[in-house]
C-alpha cells in the first residue's frame, strides 16, 4: 500500500507521520491526546450547564491531492 509522509499540527507543535492516508495520520496523532465518544444525555445536561456551545462539522476548507 502506498503510503506518504503528512504533517500534522496540534497547536505549535507538528509531527511527521507516515500513512496511507490523511485519516489514519490524524488518528494516530489524536489517540494520545484525546477521547472520543458518543456523549451521553447526561454528558450534554452537564457540558450545556457549564456554557459549552454545541457545535458543527464543517468540512476543511484544505484540498487533498491525490496523486
Amino acid at each position: 500500500m502506498k503510503q506518504r509522509v503528512y504533517t500534522v499540527g496540534v497547536g505549535d507543535q507538528v509531527r511527521l507521520i507516515r500513512a496511507s492516508n490523511r485519516r489514519q495520520a490524524i488518528a494516530h496523532v489524536s489517540t494520545g491526546l484525546m477521547t472520543i465518544r458518543v456523549a451521553s444525555q447526561e454528558d450534554i445536561i452537564h457540558q450545556l450547564s457549564k456554557g459549552v456551545p454545541v457545535e458543527n462539522y464543517t468540512a476543511s476548507e484544505q484540498i487533498e491531492l491525490e496523486l
